[in-house]
């Protein structure tokens, strides 16, 4: 089996929802990956560029005539090499610098989802088909225990160097299976039933990876596109290599004159290309000014950038990225509002704000533009069922008093008051657009029902009560715990205040904690597990059911529940901190490590909903509210940004959307 990566055709939903450049993109996509030949221009629904129409920027044209920069044909892959890429407007202009805004050193995420997606397989605008990315195909064997990597001849790093099998073999065997880089461990991406991956370089253009077993979720997984997803086309082999102890014997005496006294966190600072400008990328601009210092954020364009439009113009059109620092999202809210953000969908975009937004768009010379989440709640109550202390663990491991909790919460007056009247009462369920919809999962428990809360938690064994109405512990102990919350995202906080008034009333004292970020994750961190309980959206809902599945099933990190038994998955019980889960559990990481093996994806689909109907049973966590559209700014004067776009961190969206093919009109 040649397993391909073959596109599929848009529902007409899709094509009106993208606009009318939905019909460009099709026709792109397609000649992308079936007719393997990405660089022959394709007929355009716009109209036939100008026989003059520049093919680089003008800055880049002057280098060149300068003798700085060798000539276009030099810096791009060759012709049939080279990726397409055309917006929904079409063709567009060269020249600007966009004007956004960044909330400092955390909020790098933004930076990523506007410069840095560049995965080695693409996903399609609405998320649903995979395409070539870095690469130009990953090609599997029959039963999936091979995959092959071909990549673009002529293809450059941002600073000339050629992008060869060379650098892929870098990362698998000298990042990803070399335990001093990736202490970890290799990533479940070159596992296969706990075996490593063998890699083989074929030629200078191709790379072979073999698998002891079948490897069936191996090109899904090839999307990953944050910096810390597994990504062969990460790291430029010429530059790394000498802060690698491999190749460089001597590194140590750079980390220290670095300041660094571990080799781990120097290695980070190397790689973190928003804050290290010397670091090649392949992304479309490339870092001049850093985000660990100063007020700013600047990138400019990549003239080694290897995509370009159906006219053959290099990508992007846009010169210069720059971020202003803000220390405040209501300062965002307000220079959004004086027209200082060519785009911005973070931070500000809550439904509180949405009327002020709204009513500055006159003003700030910006429209609004549909943010579909792929979030299938709002925030997500978790409590944590590994707690140390065992009165509260076998408490939160109780069903019933988890059941009482969620009876217990006012959901439509939370949505009324912190949620401007938008949503709906939602367990952690998949969404309902979602091929996994399931009723009874998404609204068990959501009904408002003080007496029968009352019942379950008296189930529960939490009878006796102190002289104020609060439960007692079997130890004869209040019943209280603090429920975490970043201070990142403020209507938390409303809502949160709202859920312990709920609990106040059915005799359960919760204290509302809100606490920076860094903090949060510290807390419930699988070394530390310090938490209580906390709160987090309800990612992976719809469009990335099966690759965001913190939610059904404790999976890592991110699984707030039980992040000792998600460290159990993931280090198959090896891992110092991981604990072994119930019975239960352990089914369902089974299941996905067969669905893991298996090529099949229906049969792949088949055993996560046997997942799913665990998840539903087991009641991990407890959901509040279904989210509805959110929505982004953008100027009136930025052209090939979509009407709409699905919103997933996984994709870095507005990623998918193709940033490099936005321009501003003349």
């Amino acid at each position: 089996m040649a397993d391909r990566i073959d596109p599929q055709r848009f529902s007409r939903r899709d094509l009106i929802r993208l606009g009318s450049g939905a019909l460009l993109v099709t026709a792109t996509l397609t000649a992308c990956t079936s007719e393997g030949s990405p660089g022959a221009a394709q007929a355009s629904k716009s109209a036939a560029p100008p026989a003059n129409r520049p093919l680089e920027s003008p800055m880049l044209a002057e280098q060149v005539k300068a003798g700085k920069l060798p000539p276009l044909a030099g810096r791009l892959p060759e012709v049939a090499d080279r990726l397409v890429v055309d917006g929904p407007e079409g063709l567009g202009t060269y020249g600007g610098t966009y004007r956004g805004g960044c909330l400092g050193e955390g909020d790098d995420p933004w930076l990523e989802r506007l410069i840095g997606y560049e995965p080695m397989l693409r996903v399609d605008p609405t998320m649903k088909t995979s395409m070539p990315g870095a690469f130009k195909e990953i090609a599997a064997n029959a039963d999936g225990t091979e995959y092959t990597i071909h990549m673009r001849k002529g293809m450059r790093w941002s600073d000339g160097q050629p992008f060869t099998a060379d650098d892929v073999m870098f990362a698998i065997e000298d990042v990803y299976l070399n335990d001093e880089v990736t202490a970890t461990g290799p990533p479940p991406l070159l596992l296969a039933n706990g075996k490593p991956a063998k890699a083989e370089k074929v030629d200078d253009l191709t790379v072979k990876i073999t698998f002891a077993e079948p490897k069936g979720d191996f090109l899904d997984n090839c999307r990953g596109a944050i910096w810390w997803s597994v990504n062969f086309g990460f790291f430029p082999r010429h530059y790394l290599k000498d802060f690698h102890p491999k190749y460089n014997k001597d590194y140590k005496k750079d980390m220290k004159e670095r300041g660094f006294g571990e080799f781990l966190p120097y290695w980070e600072d190397r790689i973190k290309w928003w804050n290290n400008p010397e670091r090649p990328t392949l992304h479309a601009w490339i870092i001049t000014d850093p985000l660990n210092t100063g007020d700013r954020v600047v990138a400019e364009r990549n003239p080694y950038y290897w995509k370009v439009d159906s006219g053959g113009a290099q990508l992007p059109y846009i010169d210069k990225m720059e971020f202003a620092i803000i220390q405040e999202a209501e300062v965002m809210v307000l220079q959004a509002v004086d027209g200082k953000f060519d785009f911005h969908a973070r931070h500000i975009n809550s439904d509180a704000n949405k009327p002020v937004l709204a009513e500055g768009r006159q003003k700030g010379g910006y429209r609004f533009t549909k943010v579909e989440p792929t979030s299938m709640n709002r925030m997500i109550i978790s409590l944590n069922l590994c707690h140390k202390d065992k009165d509260l663990r076998d408490v939160f491991r109780n069903k019933d008093f988890r059941i009482g909790l969620s009876h217990a919460i006012d959901r439509q007056n939370i949505i009324n008051t912190a949620y401007q009247r938008q949503g709906e009462p939602w367990q952690a369920a998949p969404h309902r657009n979602s091929e996994f919809f399931d009723e009874q999962m998404a609204k068990q428990y959501t009904e408002f029902d003080v007496n029968l809360a009352n019942q379950h938690l008296d189930k529960a064994g939490l009878t006796k009560k102190d002289d104020k109405g609060f439960r007692l512990l079997p130890s004869g102990e209040r019943l209280r715990f603090s429920l975490d919350l970043t201070t990142l995202f403020p209507e938390w906080a409303n809502a949160a205040e709202l859920v312990r008034q709920n609990w106040e009333a059915v005799g359960v004292e919760m204290k509302v904690n809100p606490i920076e970020r860094t903090l949060f994750y510290d807390r419930k961190a699988v070394a530390n597990n310090q938490h209580d309980a906390n709160i987090w959206a309800g990612d992976g809902g719809y469009r990335v059911e099966i690759e965001e599945a913190r939610w059904w099933f404790p999976n890592g990190d991110e699984s707030n529940y039980a992040t000792p038994w998600g460290n159990y998955f993931q280090t198959r019980g090896e891992g110092d901190d991981a604990q072994k889960p119930p019975a239960e559990t352990l089914k369902q990481m089974e299941l996905y490590w067969q669905m893991g093996r298996e090529p099949d994806q229906a049969k792949r689909k088949e055993l996560f909903r046997q997942i799913l109907a665990i998840a539903k049973e087991q009641f991990y966590v407890i959901g509040i509210v279904l989210p509805t559209d959110g929505y982004a700014i953008a100027s009136k004067k930025l052209k090939n940004v979509p009407e709409s776009y699905p919103d997933a961190f996984l994709h870095l969206a507005p990623g998918p959307a193709n940033v490099p093919t936005w321009y501003f009109e003349a």
